[in-house]
């Protein structure tokens, strides 16, 4: 520690947990090379690589999950199109169950069939979205649809069941039907 006496002007370098004072700060950067190593020139725009998407390779497990995900997805679109007219005219509704609509005076299923139905259009353009990013990310994809085709669906049969069952005929229909 005998930094003063061999003639040296530089202070001692701070120990473990000291900091250097605002003016030691300012001393080193306008030194960048003070420690002997020469500083490297920055890098030039044809020296840089250009960026690329990390995309997992295409092996025979991955093109077979992107296959099923894709079909999974027409599946749901075509499922979602031919639900449409069911979800807002009750009456193939009602006759799966055994009762007819005319006879209970129910024409429509009113707000909640048409919710129901936008529910399901974006339930559906969510889980192609999700897939696609999920896709482009390298992920395992085939449980996206699975699993948004069943949430979406589900909530979208709960509006309609709604829809049916705030009406008194279909209601007490129902409860005649099943003894209650």
């Amino acid at each position: 520690m005998s930094d003063a006496a061999d003639g040296d002007t530089h202070p001692p370098r701070p120990q473990y947990g000291e900091y250097a004072t605002p003016e030691e700060q300012r001393a080193r950067i306008r030194e960048p090379g003070s420690l002997g190593a020469p500083v490297p020139p920055p890098p030039t725009a044809a020296a840089r690589p250009a960026p690329s998407r990390p995309t997992a390779a295409l092996t025979p497990g991955r093109m077979i999950d992107r296959a099923v995900a894709v079909g999974l997805l027409v599946y749901g679109l075509l499922s979602m199109i031919t639900a449409v007219p069911a979800l807002l005219d009750p009456a193939s509704l009602l006759g799966a169950m055994g009762l007819d609509a005319g006879q209970l005076g129910v024409t429509s299923t009113g707000v909640w069939g048409i919710l129901a139905v936008v529910v399901l259009l974006a339930g559906w353009l969510l889980t192609a979205w999700l897939t696609w990013r999920a896709h482009r990310r390298g992920w395992i994809v085939c449980w996206i649809p699975l699993a948004g085709g069943f949430v979406f669906n589900a909530l979208s049969g709960i509006l309609v069941a709604i829809g049916l069952l705030t009406d008194p005929n279909v209601l007490d229909a129902v409860l005649r039907q099943t003894g209650g």
